[in-house]
């Protein structure tokens, strides 16, 4: 992947001034990688939500084509069931309303000059399937763009509005769902949206909008229903989001290993679809958004330092071994501290570590197992398609301990021409060398710190 020619937005928090206070202690760490491919990542893998706040042009094609991206979930978030994507037209929570810059028609234009691959938000917070279906034939039938995949609302746990039309919203309002009565609202969505496309593939749950709580149960209720008439459910994933989470470096990557983590649920979540549905072939999990924290937790300012770099890294190497067929990071552009682009469409650091580390990852994956005293190490090793080249991610997500890691006898090919990669605090940008014949076999990686080792065989 070529390095991203983009200015990088400085953080918010002095990310280097704190790596200078953290410890050196160094402890060992080995790895042992599978001699197999243990899955292949699906074309459908990464993923961004691009919101239909920014207008799309040149800055946007830029950083989208430097990076892994294939998949877009428009037009982003909450604002999907809000959002009536025939008129541009937003309803607010007070029910007044608002046009935003980009709209349906430029979105597709942009997508279609990128190659990128749509999922498209239906507002179903309003329980309208007349309009889902209105919806689906103007995309489709006058517009002329068919997205991969419709997605259903948002986060129906955090419905204001549930069954009440845009034109009777009103801040008073607090009407939400329940895996019940969302169910039901998928089932309808289901019938009139095939009536007008029969092959439209359904993402039948957009996230619960409470973390991993419930959130199996939401999967149950929703696949048992509407199983044969789904193609994914789709989770949304911030560790870090958590109303008990502290305020330090240290709490904000523990969060990395918690209840909260893709890792710990997704194992759930996709037991859950198999329980829900055992005939049913073929649902996938989603994670339509994935990001470290949400905007103005107690670990905001840490979403946006160079933390956020490992911690999104480490994300990224759970989300390898997890099953998920999607990933879709929380945002391509915004405020959001976490975004590839900030709201002037300046690269961030998020976007150097999509463009120039996550984008040297293959399709194959293969399974990485670490043996360490330390905590917070994450791994995966990927193959390319032609099996040649071999590429390790590692990420040392703990803040106070550097890794002594050695290579001898893990399974990772040492013979041949390759390429090291570091990221970490104390560099602006990432650092790469390269040798012609061995790869190191000991590497020193420091506290909150992104490292990866490529070598052609």
């Amino acid at each position: 992947m070529v390095a991203v020619a983009l200015a990088v937005v400085p953080p918010t928090v002095g990310a280097e001034v704190g790596a200078a206070s953290r410890s050196t202690t160094t402890v060992s760490a080995s790895l042992t990688v599978a001699a197999t491919n243990s899955s292949t990542l699906p074309a459908s893998f990464w993923g961004a939500d691009l919101r239909v706040y920014y207008p799309l042009g040149a800055a946007q094609a830029l950083a989208y084509n430097s990076t892994p991206l294939s998949y877009v979930r428009w037009p982003g978030g909450a604002v999907a069931d809000a959002y009536n994507l025939s008129s541009n037209v937003i309803t607010n929570d007070d029910g007044t309303t608002y046009s935003p810059p980009s709209n349906l028609s430029l979105f597709a234009a942009w997508c279609r000059s990128v190659g990128c691959h749509a999922i498209v938000q239906l507002p179903a917070e309003i329980d309208r399937p007349a309009t889902a279906a209105y919806e689906v034939a103007y995309v489709e039938q006058v517009v002329h763009f068919v997205p991969s995949y419709w997605e259903l609302g948002n986060e129906p746990a955090l419905w204001h509005h549930f069954g009440v039309a845009w034109s009777a919203w009103a801040s008073t309002q607090s009407a939400n769902a329940t895996p019940t009565t969302y169910a039901a609202v998928v089932q309808a969505y289901a019938s009139a949206i095939h009536k007008v496309d029969p092959k439209a593939r359904l993402i039948g749950l957009p996230g619960v909008g409470t973390g991993g709580y419930g959130e199996a149960g939401w999967i149950r209720a929703t696949v048992q229903r509407n199983g044969p008439n789904l193609s994914a459910v789709a989770i949304h994933v911030y560790p870090a989001g958590g109303s008990g989470v502290g305020g330090t470096a240290t709490d904000f990557l523990a969060t990395l290993a918690g209840h909260g983590s893709l890792a710990y649920r997704a194992p759930l979540d996709e037991a859950a679809i198999a329980q829900a549905c055992p005939r049913c072939q073929g649902i996938a999990l989603f994670v339509t958004e994935l990001g470290s924290g949400t905007q103005g937790g107690p670990v905001d300012p840490w979403m946006g330092s160079f933390d956020d770099v490992p911690y999104l890294a480490a994300e990224a190497a759970q989300a390898l071994g997890s099953g998920a067929a999607n990933v879709d990071l929380f945002d391509f552009q915004g405020t959001y501290n976490g975004s590839l682009l900030n709201a002037s469409g300046v690269g961030t650091r998020d976007l150097v570590l999509y463009a120039d580390l996550l984008g040297l990852l293959g399709p194959a994956v293969r399974t990485v197992t670490i043996s360490s005293t330390a905590s917070l190490l994450y791994a995966t090793s990927t193959v390319s398609a032609n099996g040649s080249v071999h590429t390790l991610l590692f990420v040392n997500a703990n803040d106070t301990l550097s890794v002594h890691l050695s290579l001898t006898g893990s399974g990772f090919p040492l013979t041949g021409a390759g390429t090291l990669t570091r990221w970490t605090a104390a560099l602006s940008t990432p650092s790469s060398y390269s040798w012609t014949t061995s790869a190191p076999t000991a590497l020193v990686v420091p506290p909150v710190s992104v490292l990866v080792v490529q070598v052609t065989v």
